[in-house]
């Protein structure tokens, strides 16, 4: 097995460009079977090896993988946050969570109309907080990605792309939340002391609690594994 030679690995770093891969991991996996191919061959095979290598890989079916890839990788983060909150409520976890949920009841029985709406932010806040990190950890590896692969356009991390989805469409739940008895005219004070603001907002609350909790929990396993 041989080591590439410069020219060689720009003409293949050229060849992957123009495919216009965003998928950090699929670029990757690209790559590496490109270098990891031509390697095996002898310098004057290269042309034809390069070739053939395109012919396989090409614009679809790059694009199909990443496709493919974004679903997979969709589905692996929602059966393990659902494994993670499907696991609060198994002994001993169980306790804790009772107990959470018995504290949460209270307070927010304490809690007096338009506070509730003020205190819903907090679990809000943290979640930006926790998206920030799963982004500038995210992006310090596909930063090294980029580098070694010596692409310049956007990429980002597969598993990344569908957190930043469902952190869009959590935004997009509390907005509405906010905004719809404006539009339906609910502005008095009676509509905050109103059972149906008591019961959306608590539950709205233990739903932005439990994601939160779940998700970083997802980030510890996956990091571990994924760019994320």
């Amino acid at each position: 097995m041989r080591r590439l030679s410069e020219e060689e690995i720009i003409r293949v770093q050229k060849a992957i460009q123009v495919k216009e891969i965003t998928s950090a991991e699929i670029l990757m996996e690209i790559y590496d079977h490109y270098v990891s191919h031509l390697e095996k061959e002898s310098a004057a095979n290269f042309d034809q090896e390069l070739f053939e290598l395109e012919q396989k890989f090409t614009y679809s079916y790059c694009h199909a993988l990443q496709a493919k890839l974004l679903k997979a990788t969709k589905k692996d983060i929602h059966k393990t946050q659902w494994a993670i909150v499907k696991s609060y409520f198994t002994w001993p976890r169980f306790i804790g969570t009772l107990s959470a949920l018995i504290l949460l009841t209270y307070f927010w029985n304490n809690l007096e109309g338009k506070e509730r709406g003020l205190v819903m932010v907090l679990p809000l806040g943290i979640l930006v907080m926790v998206f920030m990190g799963i982004w500038f950890q995210s992006y310090q590896k596909v930063k090294k990605i980029k580098k070694a692969i010596g692409q310049k356009t956007v990429i980002q991390s597969s598993y990344f792309s569908n957190v930043m989805i469902q952190f869009m469409l959590v935004i997009g739940l509390f907005n509405m939340f906010i905004h719809i008895p404006k539009i339906l005219g609910f502005e008095d004070e009676a509509f905050f002391d109103g059972i149906y603001f008591i019961v959306m907002s608590f539950i709205l609350c233990l739903f932005y609690l439990t994601y939160c909790l779940s998700l970083i929990e997802t980030w510890k396993i996956k990091s571990k594994s994924a760019l994320i």
